[in-house]
């Protein structure tokens, strides 16, 4: 049985990191709401990172995300483009259809950059400059999320994302609308201004694992071996990552099974499960850069590897220790309250950037991109500076 807090507090879990009205807690986690209101937060970091997105001004063109803006998914320029994009998503305070939002999600925007850390919103031809946003029915009508965007051809691009529809699940006294996320794709042939949706999602919910399948990586391989998706989902109490294979190029999906969860101790950083991850190649293996949350909601970045990139396996490195911690450099005190949503970028001279969202405590605050880079390409703690 999950129990409900009935204070309202700022809290962030590892869905894209939410902001909520409400707290889920196990029979364990009874104190959970007290620790909350005794929590010292006075955190003085020492890093220097800067947002590098924010939130769009009332009036502005772009102004679906005047709220919030979260979950960066970065493209570095390509053969076929000059510029860096940058999809993510935001929501002006509300979702579709007049629903309370409990996500930064709602619809997804696009910024364009031509390093990679100054960027410019691009005015969308959807609701208040989106590029992206919920259908007028059916199972993404209350929000939606960009999670993953790659180039399949010079004139085609394929987005993954994921919505809900306005369907209430129980948690606990609450009815709640868009719990039910299930995962779509879109296609673009216009560089990523204007997107067409299939007919429907690619990826349905399962109960065996939770109320929602969302926030779908993809990794492709150039050998013929099916690609391969990983996703998350919350059961009620944890969070946990899974796993799908597509062998026609993304039109369907076989799910694989359970991937990664948290840890089991009480002093494990992510104890109370893995939710948004970035995973790219590294040689022949896969590299995992996860959002971990742990006994007092605090949110840390971990890593895992799968080695050879062929089997299902993961393994936590670290000794499953953080690899980064919001409240340590280089993060600058504009996100010690929360980081989430990574988004790993290899660069040509070998560095490592990191995109990632956070914000500060309390309800008030507004959720930004930011960004730190590893200079030789290593992912371990020690290895991050703020980009100037």
């Amino acid at each position: 049985m999950v129990q409900l807090c009935s204070m309202i507090h700022d809290i962030t879990f590892p869905w894209s990191v939410i902001l909520v009205s409400f707290t889920l807690l196990s029979p364990q986690q009874h104190s959970f709401c007290d620790a909350l209101s005794s929590a010292s937060i006075a955190v003085t970091p020492t890093g220097t990172s800067r947002p590098i997105l924010m939130h769009s001004d009332e009036g502005s063109k772009v102004h679906f995300d005047t709220a919030c803006v979260a979950n960066p998914v970065v493209l570095p320029p390509d053969e076929y483009s000059d510029e860096w994009q940058c999809y993510y998503y935001g929501n002006n305070g509300g979702w579709n259809l007049g629903h309370k939002s409990f996500l930064p999600t709602g619809s997804a925007g696009l910024a364009i950059s031509d390093d990679g850390i100054t960027w410019t919103k691009v005015a969308g031809n959807e609701k208040d400059g989106a590029i992206l946003c919920p259908s007028d029915s059916g199972w993404d009508c209350v929000h939606v999320g960009v999670n993953e965007v790659f180039r399949v051809s010079e004139n085609e691009m394929h987005m993954y994302y994921f919505g809900a529809d306005d369907k209430e699940a129980s948690i606990g006294p609450m009815n709640i609308v868009g719990l039910f996320m299930r995962i779509g794709r879109a296609k673009s042939t216009d560089n990523g201004r204007t997107w067409k949706k299939d007919e429907n999602f690619v990826l349905d919910c399962d109960e065996s694992e939770g109320f929602f399948a969302s926030w779908p990586r993809i990794v492709r391989f150039d050998d013929g071996r099916p690609w391969k998706m990983t996703y998350h989902s919350f059961n009620g109490t944890r969070w946990r990552v899974f796993g799908a294979e597509s062998t026609d190029q993304g039109d369907t999906w076989t799910r694989t099974g359970l991937l990664l969860e948290g840890g089991q101790k009480e002093e494990d950083f992510d104890l109370k499960g893995i939710g948004t991850r970035s995973v790219i190649p590294r040689g022949d293996d896969l590299l995992m850069i996860y959002e971990g949350v742990c006994a007092n909601d605090k949110h840390q970045l971990g890593a895992a590897i799968n080695k050879g990139s062929k089997s299902n396996e993961w393994t936590k490195l670290n000794d499953g220790l953080p690899i980064l911690k919001s409240e340590e450099a280089p993060f600058g005190d504009w996100c010690y309250g929360t980081i989430g949503t990574p988004f790993a970028v290899d660069m040509p001279d070998g560095s490592l950037r990191l995109y990632y969202c956070g914000k500060k405590p309390g309800i008030e605050e507004k959720m930004a991109i930011g960004v730190i880079e590893s200079k030789s390409g290593d992912f371990m703690p020690g290895s991050w500076t703020a980009l100037p």
